[in-house]
């Protein structure tokens, strides 16, 4: 039960973690990323229902099914946003290869 306790806790810290950066002013992100995000979240709250309602025998499987999901939807936010800024400060300095 204790394992079920800290996955669960860790969904809500990840859930935070999303709000925290969809909230953020300065960015902007990419539709087909943001759709990607929802389709996850969404079988997130899916997988947590079927668990609430007794639907999922396995708690502590669906629980990291649930933890995965939500980590892709972070990913995608929090990598997309340092991706666009690499290849914005990539554009006015480029980088140089070396050639062996």
């Amino acid at each position: 039960m204790n394992l079920e306790k800290e996955r669960a806790n860790r969904v809500k810290c990840l859930s935070d973690d999303i709000l925290e950066k969809l909230m953020e002013d300065n960015i902007a992100y990419n539709p087909e990323d943001l759709k990607n995000v929802i389709e996850m979240l969404a079988r997130s709250v899916a997988d947590l229902v079927n668990i609430y309602t007794g639907k999922e025998e396995d708690h502590a499987t669906a629980l990291k099914g649930t933890i995965s999901k939500m980590r892709i939807s972070y990913n995608i936010l929090h990598y997309k946003e340092k991706a666009k800024t690499l290849r914005k400060r990539n554009k006015y300095h480029p980088v140089i290869r070396k050639r062996n």
